[in-house]
C-alpha cells in the first residue's frame, strides 16, 4: 500500500499500515490485530501467542510484536453496543483470543484489492465495519427514534456549544434518564461516552488540519491539552503526537456515525 490510512468514527479508531512495536502497554479500547503477512506475536502475563489475527480485551496489559508487517489494528469503544457484542460472542471472558480463520481471510480479500486507490477508503471503512458487525453478532442500525435523530444532528455541529444532558432532554421533552436509556438503545453506545467521542473527534479533525495539540485539546472542549492526551492515551493506548508525527503519511478519515 502507498500510504497508511487512519479511520476515526463514533467507537471506533481502526489503522493500516506497518506497524510500530510496543512495550507493555494497556488501554480502555478492544483491539483487534489482524497480520496481512506473516504471525504477530502476542506477549501478555500470562501467555505469548503468535497469530496472524487477536482480540485482546479492554485494560488487558499486553505487547505486540508485528516485525514491520503490514497489519490492520482496530480498537473498538467496549461500551459500544458493537464492543459488547465481541465481549460475549468473542472473549466470552478470556484476554486475549484467536480470530477464526474463515472470517479473517473473508475480510482481508475484500481490503487488499483497494489498498492502492486512495477513492476506495469508505469502502475500506465499511467492510471494516461490517466484518465487525459479523463478528459481534450485531446486525444493522433500526431506524431512530425522531428525538434520538435531533439530539445527533445538535452533537454533530461542527463547533457545538457545550452542552449537558438535561440540556439535551429539554430539547426533545424527555427526562434525563429517559434520554440516556433511550439513546443507548437506539445508538449503541452510552450519551455520555458518546459525547467524549465527539469531541476527540473535533481534537482530531483540528490535528489533521495542521493545529497544535493545544488549540486543538480547547477547540474540542478539553481543559487543556494534558487532559486530552491522557483522555486519548488511556483509550487508544498512543498519544495524539504520534498522529501530529505521522500526519503528512496518513489519510485520515474522520467520520461521526
Amino acid at each position: 500500500m502507498k500510504q497508511p490510512l487512519l479511520f476515526f468514527s463514533t467507537g471506533y479508531f481502526i489503522y493500516i499500515g506497518h506497524a510500530v512495536d510496543t512495550v507493555i502497554h494497556e488501554h480502555h479500547a478492544l483491539q483487534i490485530a489482524i497480520s496481512f503477512e506473516d504471525k504477530i506475536e502476542i506477549i501478555t502475563a500470562d501467555a505469548v501467542m503468535k497469530q496472524q489475527a487477536v482480540i485482546i480485551d479492554s485494560d488487558e496489559p499486553h505487547e505486540c510484536r508485528t516485525y514491520n508487517n503490514t497489519f490492520l489494528l482496530i480498537n473498538i469503544d467496549p461500551e459500544c453496543r458493537t464492543g459488547r457484542g465481541l465481549k460475549k460472542s468473542c472473549l466470552a471472558g478470556k484476554k486475549v483470543v484467536p480470530l477464526p480463520e474463515a472470517v479473517v481471510e473473508e475480510l482481508l480479500e475484500g481490503i487488499k484489492p483497494l489498498l492502492s486507490d486512495t477513492t476506495t477508503a469508505d469502502r475500506i471503512f465499511n467492510i471494516t465495519l461490517r466484518f465487525l458487525r459479523e463478528l459481534s453478532h450485531t446486525g444493522e442500525q433500526e431506524d431512530m427514534d425522531d428525538r434520538i435523530v435531533k439530539v445527533l444532528e445538535v452533537l454533530k455541529q461542527p463547533e457545538p456549544i457545550p452542552l449537558k444532558i438535561k440540556d439535551l432532554a429539554a430539547i426533545t421533552y424527555l427526562s434525563p434518564s429517559r434520554l440516556i436509556h433511550l439513546f443507548t438503545t437506539q445508538v449503541g453506545i452510552p450519551i455520555r461516552k458518546y459525547m467524549l467521542w465527539v469531541r476527540l473527534l473535533a481534537a482530531l479533525q483540528y490535528i489533521l488540519n495542521a493545529r497544535d495539540i493545544t488549540d486543538a485539546a480547547l477547540e474540542a472542549g478539553f481543559s487543556d491539552a494534558p487532559h486530552f492526551n491522557r483522555t486519548f492515551k488511556r483509550m487508544f493506548g498512543i498519544a495524539p503526537s504520534f498522529l501530529l508525527k505521522n500526519s503528512q503519511i496518513i489519510q485520515a478519515y474522520v467520520k461521526q456515525q
